[in-house]
């Protein structure tokens, strides 16, 4: 008897073992932002699993939906910026069952940046010709302070930090200085949670 009561007191607890509870959601996302000195809006979202009400594992991805006009190395000549980036998205919940609680996300990712002219006419989809592109590592933490609006809603609004690095514009004068900045954000997320 004593010997059965020591084996369940030895055993190994584990994230993933019989008593995990695993949910899954998707969050809609809009990012504030600065963006080669303008402002950016950056649409998208990320999803995955919660695993025992606290833990976030999943993936996530956003684009730039405005324009960026920007002197390049043509003089007189505005050029324009376009870029996404996504990757892998962690993250941690303090107090979810309480209504109003903290939400800490984390994604680690690339991204890809693209100079066009639209001075100059591509046929293939009339958006102007690509003058430069490079692709960039990326890593946003983000605090969130979040609402549980129903059992299967959940509003946040708030900010993060993202850094990037990697970024080869050399030809337009673009750096990693230039598109590392605060975002303001919020999320609509839909799940089991």
């Amino acid at each position: 008897m004593q010997s059965v009561a020591q084996d369940a007191d030895d055993d190994i607890k584990t994230v993933f073992g019989k008593d995990t509870e695993i949910k899954g959601f998707a969050s809609f996302d809009t990012k504030l932002t600065d963006f080669n000195e303008e402002k950016a809006l950056f649409l998208g979202g990320h999803g995955g699993v919660i695993l025992n009400k606290h833990i976030i594992l999943g993936i996530g991805g956003y684009g730039m939906t405005t324009r960026n006009d920007f002197n390049g190395i043509i003089p007189g000549r505005k050029l324009d910026l376009y870029s996404g980036y996504g990757g892998l998205v962690f993250g941690y919940i303090i107090a979810p069952k309480e209504v109003i609680h903290i939400t800490l996300p984390l994604l680690l990712g690339a991204g890809g940046i693209e100079v066009v002219d639209h001075h100059v006419a591509n046929t293939i989809d009339d958006r102007g010709a690509t003058v430069e592109r490079s692709v960039y590592f990326v890593a946003e933490p983000s605090l969130q302070i979040e609402v549980n609006v129903t059992r299967f809603f959940r509003f946040a609004i708030g900010g993060g930090y993202r850094f990037v690095q990697g970024t080869d514009l050399k030809n337009n004068q673009v750096e990693d200085k230039d598109l590392t900045s605060w975002t303001a954000n919020i999320s609509f997320k839909l799940g089991k949670f």
